[in-house]
């Protein structure tokens, strides 16, 4: 199973031009896919809805858009709905979703934007799992904090909290048949607008032991590439060198400890120019 992570800045690739028909040729063969910065019927992308299109391309994938602006938006022909946000893309059903909606900073100097994270069950080769799609804020430390403890909060209640609707209801109509279970295994994907040296990247992979180094605790996530065998100051997924491939490691896929031990290998497809963001792909064993 292959699942990536990656911030499409809207379909503008590194030359200015916006195609989202090249952004799905890079995503070709993933079987999960999380998306960032994705967007539906805006002007400068051509009017489209951007995460069904990719679905369409790649071969009809099942998609779950988690829209963290929307906005009425009329065009002559018909009313449809201006957004920007999060997507998750999948081989697979995608048996239910979410989106939880991140507190914002407003300040009068910055570009502020709403953010989220949204939650796929998926039916996967290698169990059922939920999977996430975020995007941090890139204003600040203070706000990523307060997005990082909101995400592993969603994260630790999910099983606790239990499907968005279960039990018996008076109207055996209202809910036709149960949702799944909500599993304990999950894989969160996105932008974080982090380095591995910020203080923000501890509270969801934990800390450093001067003994043991990076400690795996079982109520966070372990970085899926440094389970694949690479340094954590390695791998730059944003570039200010182009020709150098030299940058930041920003975008992340991390796993539950349990699933730490089914990663095969990740890869940072640093050729991709389909966005100013670089895809992470992360293969798992079956």
């Amino acid at each position: 199973m292959r699942v990536a992570t990656y911030n499409i800045q809207y379909g503008k690739g590194r030359d200015g031009r916006y195609d989202i028909d090249r952004t799905a040729g890079v995503l070709a063969g993933m079987d999960i896919i999380a998306l960032q910065e994705a967007e539906a019927h805006w002007e400068r992308s051509g009017n489209i809805h951007q995460p069904e299109r990719i679905a369409e391309r790649l071969g009809g994938y099942h998609v779950a858009y988690g829209a963290t602006v929307d906005i009425h938006k009329p065009l002559e022909d018909r009313k449809v709905r201006r957004q920007f946000g999060n997507a998750i893309l999948s081989r697979w059903p995608i048996i239910t979703t979410r989106t939880f909606l991140f507190p914002k900073l407003n300040p009068a100097n910055g570009h502020s934007i709403q953010r989220g994270i949204t939650e796929a069950t998926i039916e996967t080769p290698i169990g059922l799992l939920r999977v996430y799609s975020t995007h941090l804020s890139h204003l600040c430390e203070e706000e990523r904090r307060e997005h990082a403890r909101i995400t592993m909060e969603v994260h630790r209640r999910a099983v606790i909290d239990g499907p968005a609707s279960h039990g018996d209801h008076p109207d055996a109509s209202w809910l036709e048949e149960p949702p799944p279970p909500v599993p304990a295994e999950a894989i969160l994907m996105g932008d974080f607008n982090l380095t591995p040296d910020s203080a923000v990247y501890p509270l969801l992979v934990g800390p450093v032991s001067p003994i043991y180094g990076r400690l795996a605790l079982p109520d966070r996530f372990v970085d899926a590439w440094t389970a694949a065998g690479h340094a954590e100051d390695s791998g730059p997924t944003i570039y200010k060198d182009w020709n150098a491939r030299a940058g930041q490691r920003i975008d992340y896929v991390l796993v539950t400890p349990d699933l730490a031990g089914r990663i095969a290998s990740a890869q940072v497809l640093s050729d991709a120019d389909a966005s100013d963001h670089q895809p992470l792909v992360v293969t798992f064993r079956d």
